[in-house]
Formats: structure tokens, C-alpha cells, sequence
């Protein structure tokens, strides 16, 4: 039987690492390992993704990030920082985590295995919130212009965590003009009262939100993706 033509839809799976997972993670989330089923699920091939993305978190050590850099400044604290387009902006300060050559940047096994098992899984090692990360106007990113030579043109977001890293994916996705989506469940946030806030910015530009509240989403989904 032939093989079913892949959809014109990119999974990308943000940040499902080993530091963000309870119960022993440095910056672990809230529950979230309840998006590692649903993550799972979606990796299957049946899904028939045209390529599917994982974002990794890697940080050297001393990172600008991590309050340990900037004593007596204590993690999740804010102060102001220059970026290297020489632009002032506030940061939020952040246990050390996902530091390179740890245990706490592996994706999580499960996940992996997964991956591993589906064969195209395309990593992305990231300092930035957004997998699309950060590109100065008029240049688009590189990972726009390599979904665009896929011809992907819809986007499908998950993973943690919902109020940062998700969310700025998710923005960059639409301002890249993808069309996008989330699976609520298979995403959690670090302050859990903040991801009703991500789903409205989504929604507000246009992206779609499936599965809140036990909503049914699956049949959605493939309807969505074609």
C-alpha cells in the first residue's frame, strides 16, 4: 500500500527536558509530565507530520540567564540586562538548568525514544525563548525559511513551558504568517494562571487552541492539519 503523502503541517515539540520536569528538575514545572503521553501520541506516524522539530534548552555555564551569574541577584528576580543587539531589556533571573553536557538538558527518555523510533525528528539547540529564536528585521529566521522549503505553512505547538517558552514559539510562528495551533494538554506553564493568558494572545492573532477544559481535540486536529 502506498504511503500516505505527508500534510503541509510541522510538529514542533518545545522544551520537554529533563530540568523541567517534576519531581527533580532544577527549573521543573508544575505537572509536566502530564504532556509527555499526549507528546508521545502525537509522535506516532500516523499523524503523518511534513517535519517534526524539538527545541532543546542549552545553556553554558554562567549563562546571562541564571541568577548565580549576577550575585546577590536570587533566581526569579528581574533586572535589567543589554542584549547583543546592544538593546536594554529585563530579564528574568532562573536557577541554573539545562546546562550543557547535563542530565538536565537530555530530552526526556520517553520522548526520545519516541523520536528515535519515528526517525525525523530534526533538534534544535536554543539560548532563546522562541525555537524560531531571535532575528532582527527585514531577515527572517532560519528555521522560517527551512518550514517554507518544506512547504509547511501550519504549525502545531507544544510542549513546556505554556507562559514562556510556548509562547513565544507560538507568536513567532504566527508573525512568520504559519497558520498555528496549541494542544492544551499537551502543554503546562510554570505559573499555571498565566496559560489562560497565552491561549487569548494566541487566539487574539488569529492562532487556534484545541483540547482546554477536556475538550475533545484529536478529531479536530486532523481535521486541522490538512
Amino acid at each position: 500500500m502506498a504511503s500516505k503523502p505527508a500534510t503541509s503541517t510541522a510538529l514542533i515539540i518545545v522544551d520537554v527536558q529533563n530540568d523541567f520536569l517534576p519531581p527533580t528538575g532544577a527549573l521543573a514545572v508544575p505537572n509536566g509530565r502530564e504532556v509527555l503521553p499526549v507528546i508521545t501520541e502525537l509522535l506516532d506516524p500516523t499523524w503523518n507530520w511534513a517535519v517534526v522539530l524539538v527545541s532543546q534548552d542549552y545553556h553554558p555555564k554562567g549563562h546571562i540567564s541564571f541568577a548565580s551569574a549576577h550575585p546577590p541577584h536570587k533566581a526569579y528576580t528581574q533586572m535589567p540586562l543589554i542584549n547583543a543587539h546592544g538593546e536594554s531589556y529585563i530579564q528574568t533571573l532562573w536557577p541554573d538548568h539545562c546546562v550543557e553536557g547535563t542530565a538536565g538538558a537530555d530530552i526526556e527518555s520517553g520522548v526520545a525514544d519516541a523520536l528515535a523510533k519515528r526517525g525525523n525528528g530534526i533538534h534544535l539547540e536554543l539560548e532563546a525563548y522562541s525555537a524560531f529564536q531571535e532575528t532582527l528585521p527585514p531577515k527572517t529566521s532560519e528555521l522560517t525559511e527551512f518550514l517554507l522549503a518544506q512547504g509547511v505553512n501550519k504549525v502545531v505547538v507544544t510542549g513546556i513551558a505554556t507562559d514562556f517558552c510556548v509562547l513565544q514559539t507560538a507568536l513567532s510562528s504566527l508573525a512568520s504568517s504559519f497558520a498555528t495551533l496549541l494542544i492544551a494538554p499537551a502543554m503546562r506553564a510554570i505559573s499555571p494562571g498565566y496559560e489562560g493568558k497565552t491561549f487569548e494572545a494566541v487566539e487574539s492573532l488569529g492562532g487556534v487552541v484545541l483540547g482546554r477544559n477536556g475538550e475533545e481535540w484529536k478529531t479536530k486536529l486532523s481535521e486541522w492539519i490538512q
